[in-house]
């Protein structure tokens, strides 16, 4: 059993490896360097503890989008799907964030400290954020990359207007930029890095 989690997990790594490769833009490069940079070999592998949350009852139908996008990501992702802990920021709240919108958010990490792969100051994973929902202005220390797999959500960086990002379309965020996503009428699911600096969490503006 673990050894064939082991094999999903590796594959499901190759899997947004080879997808960025060929999609290309701004901060893959940097990403897939420190991602080359990481251990996932059975000697670093653990399994974490699962976890979910409400929003995964979305999981199903954003891995059926995904598949459109990225075949191999979506069929790994979807075999490792009761192995992932699903987490969400205490400074997330209802208050802050929108009535529901602890009921419609987490990510998983595949490698980072709670991941398969604890990884050298290093995330990735997927971030799954329910329909309706406006995840708010927030900045962190880390570069962040987004990959989302699934359309009809906007996103907006610094000053600048909300724009729709299309399946498949990278998203780069540098160090400290202030950053927002809104989702409408489909849930979202988007592969997410941080590069370095990850030891300092999301501050909401």
């Amino acid at each position: 059993m673990i050894n064939d989690v082991l094999m999903h997990a590796q594959a499901l790594i190759a899997a947004i490896h080879s997808g960025l490769k060929e999609t290309g833009g701004e901060g893959v490069e940097e990403t897939l360097t420190r991602l080359m940079e990481q251990q996932i070999s059975g000697q670093t592998f653990r399994q974490p503890e699962p976890l979910q949350k409400a929003v995964c009852e979305y999981l199903p139908a954003t891995l059926a989008s995904a598949a459109d996008v990225a075949p191999a990501l979506s069929a790994s992702l979807s075999v490792l799907a009761p192995q992932l802990r699903w987490l969400q920021s205490p400074s997330y709240t209802d208050a802050v964030l929108g009535e529901g919108f602890s009921q419609n958010y987490a990510w998983c990490e595949i490698i980072g400290p709670q991941g398969f792969f604890p990884g050298f100051d290093f995330l990735l994973g997927f971030l799954l954020l329910g329909p309706h929902r406006h995840y708010k202005d927030h900045f962190h220390p880390a570069p962040e990359l987004y990959w989302p797999l699934t359309a009809h959500s906007d996103w907006k960086k610094g000053d600048g207007p909300f724009i729709p990002r299309a399946a498949g379309e990278v998203i780069w965020h540098p160090s400290m930029a202030i950053h927002a996503t809104i989702t409408y009428d489909k849930p979202l699911l988007a592969v997410f890095a941080w590069t370095n600096d990850t030891e300092i969490g999301a501050r909401l503006i």
